[in-house]
């Protein structure tokens, strides 16, 4: 019995050592939760805007001003600048495949009925309505023009170029001309306040000064190379001579009396009282003639005259000013703001457009010489007082005719360029130009959704 009892003792405690050897069991580790380090945000792209414009002082103007609009959204302008021409050819291609990376244009009055007729501009009354955008501060001839077509609003005015007669004040107040004048007219020279008054004055101001048988001051400096110079120089004649495109039932009437008679008058003042060279003068040849002083007049834009006007580019700063066109109708021009359907960024554009014809930057850029189409600031007394001239231009604007809105225009002053060309240059008739242009202008509004027959 004691044995078996001593037996079960040693088992137990031999189980019991054996047990005591086995590893402990480690209490489990808590699982370490994973942890996700996002990436950094991705910078959102800084938009571009891309804006195509003519090269004119207006255009140097808005370029100066852009890093203000940089500044204040963050947005980038980029401004390609072209001539005329050049901008036209440009953007038919694009507009007319509805591609491009022109976010804003400037469209000149020339193709406003081209450009809507073929539905490549954004129309922008919701914009307008949505940021109670004020279009009543326009001069309305220029929105008229710049503006609505049909009730549709396409573009916010941009700048005017409104024609009118720059004339050298100094010699029409020279008492020897003045004296020279009124004997061999019997009245006093005057600003010419007719066609006719005007041809007149132009031709006997042509001249020769030092006596070496050659012209030294001719009476008029002109525009006469093919294209819209040409063009000009002869509507503001046609419309001061009561003229008109068309009837009101979209008859050509440029083959009327009035425009033979312009045709007539602008011959006799090229041959008569302008350079030889002014066949081949655009607008900036034209403006050098008269800033070296060679020139006693010229017709041209309300621009122009802060270029004649600045001493560091001209002669004859000081002795110019402005008038309205002589038998009281210039040729209303002007360029507006658009945004083609194709712009990448219309919204964008839209808070350009909206910052740019604001009140406090259309001042500044009148400031610096730029033309108004804005009543309040063509009226601010600090903007009168740097360019007293500007209510010369409202009156100018007020009598100006435009060209009519519809698709065929830009093709209308193409075929007036090339027949007024060839009668000024090329010696063909004045009234077989005008039929010529008169037929092809015909053609022209058939069919055209802007025009109502």
């Amino acid at each position: 019995m004691q044995r078996s009892l001593l037996q079960t003792l040693i088992a137990v405690l031999l189980i019991a050592s054996v047990t005591s050897c086995q590893p402990t069991t480690p209490a489990p580790t808590p699982a370490v939760e994973a942890t996700h380090t996002p990436a950094p945000p991705t910078p959102a792209k800084r938009v571009t805007l891309n804006i195509l414009m003519e090269t004119v002082p207006d255009t140097e103007y808005v370029q100066r001003l852009v890093p203000q609009f940089e500044k204040e959204t963050g947005i980038k302008v980029n401004i390609e600048a072209l001539t005329y021409v050049a901008m036209h050819e440009k953007l038919i291609p694009q507009l007319s495949a509805k591609q491009g990376d022109y976010d804003i244009i400037v469209v000149d009055k020339q193709w406003v009925g081209e450009f809507v007729g073929a539905d490549w501009l954004l129309p922008l009354d919701n914009y307008i309505a949505a940021d109670s955008f004020d279009t009543s501060v326009y001069i309305p001839a220029m929105f008229n023009m710049l503006g609505q077509v049909k009730g549709t609003t396409y573009m916010l005015p941009f700048y005017n170029y409104t024609m009118g007669l720059v004339y050298r004040t100094d010699i029409f107040e020279d008492p020897d001309i003045q004296t020279e004048y009124k004997a061999k007219f019997g009245k006093p020279l005057e600003v010419p306040t007719s066609v006719e008054e005007f041809v007149q004055i132009a031709k006997f101001l042509t001249r020769d000064e030092d006596g070496d048988g050659k012209v030294d001051l001719y009476g008029i400096t002109q525009q006469l190379a093919r294209g819209v110079g040409i063009h000009a120089e002869w509507a503001n004649l046609f419309f001061s001579l009561g003229g008109w495109y068309y009837d009101e039932n979209w008859n050509a009437t440029v083959n009327g009396e009035e425009g033979v008679k312009a045709l007539e008058y602008l011959i006799d003042l090229y041959k008569n009282a302008a350079p030889e060279g002014a066949t081949g003068y655009d607008f900036d040849e034209q403006a050098q003639v008269m800033k070296q002083g060679k020139a006693a007049t010229m017709i041209t834009y309300s621009w122009m005259l802060a270029q004649l006007d600045n001493p560091e580019q001209s002669k004859v700063a000081g002795k110019v000013a402005l008038a309205v066109m002589p038998g009281g109708h210039g040729v209303q021009g002007g360029w507006g703001w658009a945004i083609p359907r194709s712009a990448p960024h219309p919204d964008a554009a839209w808070k350009f457009l909206s910052w740019v014809e604001s009140f406090e930057i259309a001042k500044q850029r009148a400031l610096m010489g730029g033309q108004p189409t804005r009543f309040d600031v063509l009226r601010d007394p600090e903007v009168l007082k740097a360019y007293p001239y500007f209510d010369v231009i409202e009156k100018m604007i007020a009598t100006a005719k435009p060209v009519p809105i519809f698709g065929g225009c830009a093709a209308m002053v193409d075929i007036l360029a090339r027949e007024l060309s060839e009668a000024v240059a090329g010696g063909k008739d004045p009234q077989q130009a005008m039929d010529d242009a008169a037929a092809e202008m015909n053609e022209l509004v058939i069919g055209d959704p802007l025009v109502s027959k």
